[in-house]
């Protein structure tokens, strides 16, 4: 009797339990917070590879500067090392007095040279990269020329002047060898021989070799340069204080990008593009190997180095 009670009070308990004493901490009506789902992975935002001829640019327009260094002024472009997110892509280069399809069309314009040609330079348009695709915002000018139009008005001559004077008159023909009895007084003939042959054979005068971007314009151990923008090299050569001809020249090493030639005359210049940076820190250094040949220097060939720095150019209104 007494085990029948028992079980039949634990059996009330059980079944008078009361379930609001229970607490489900996940229930809303407990006011408890539920745990926050988890987001759900986000795509990171698609790889767009610009078109053939674009790329991203690294340094931004800044001013156009002009620059005198007695007889010679230089037109050039500053930049600034810093990126704006767009794009850029070489629509013209083009030479000293050349027109363009796209003359007016930069917001910085074009300037020209005190005799009223166009300067040389490259023609640049901005893109920026939108949700219709890269869209074309600005036009800008890159100028790169020089002159030394000082000196060619020194030199011209005065109106009325003639250009020549007379030729001075030749001094008279020697008819025939001096007697060496007379002239040299016991001097052995070997000792003459000896003399003569120096004087004939040129003197190896030192040759210093150079390179500019212009025709006319002070030599440059280190040049830099656009990304893409062609560029013309000239090559030079100075026995003492004076320039004298190049016969001949040829890249003899270095990566010198996309050339149009890699041999020429004095006359004309290296012409190339470099599409690619140098690594970090670094440059190309060229190598040229000039052929030079006049009555002072003989036939020498000299060694001309450069060092170039390739940047990509950002471009702003």
């Amino acid at each position: 009797m007494t085990r029948r009670a028992a079980a039949l009070a634990l059996a009330l308990l059980v079944i008078g339990a009361s379930p609001a004493l229970a607490w489900d901490p996940f229930d809303d009506a407990s006011g408890s917070p539920e745990p926050p789902a988890s987001a759900p992975p986000v795509d990171p935002a698609p790889f767009v590879a610009p078109p053939p001829g674009l790329y991203y640019v690294t340094d931004t327009y800044v001013a156009d500067v002009v620059t005198e260094s007695g007889p010679l002024t230089t037109y050039t472009t500053t930049t600034v090392h810093e990126s704006t997110g767009s794009y850029a892509r070489v629509l013209d280069t083009v030479g000293t007095g050349t027109l363009s399809s796209f003359d007016g069309a930069a917001f910085n314009g074009r300037a020209t040279l005190t005799d009223g040609r166009a300067v040389a330079g490259t023609y640049y348009e901005n893109y920026v990269l939108t949700g219709e695709g890269f869209v074309p915002v600005s036009v800008v000018f890159f100028q790169d020329d020089a002159e030394l139009a000082r000196q060619r008005a020194a030199n011209m001559p005065a109106p009325g002047a003639s250009s020549a004077g007379p030729a001075p008159a030749a001094p008279p023909a020697a008819t025939g060898p001096l007697p060496i009895g007379g002239c040299c007084g016991g001097v052995e003939r070997g000792e003459i021989a000896e003399r003569e042959r120096r004087d004939i054979e040129p003197r190896q005068v030192p040759i210093r070799p150079g390179v500019s971007l212009a025709p006319a314009s002070v030599p440059l151990t280190r040049i830099e340069v656009l990304r893409g923008r062609v560029v013309s090299i000239w090559l030079h050569a100075f026995a003492g204080d004076r320039e004298i001809a190049v016969r001949a020249w040829s890249l003899a090493s270095g990566d010198g990008g996309e050339p149009v030639t890699t041999s020429g005359t004095g006359a004309t210049p290296f012409r190339t593009s470099w599409t690619r940076l140098a690594p970090p820190g670094s440059a190309y250094e060229l190598v040229f190997r000039l052929e030079v040949d006049t009555r002072e220097t003989g036939h020498r060939l000299v060694d001309a180095r450069v060092a170039v720095s390739v940047r990509s150019p950002a471009l702003q209104d």
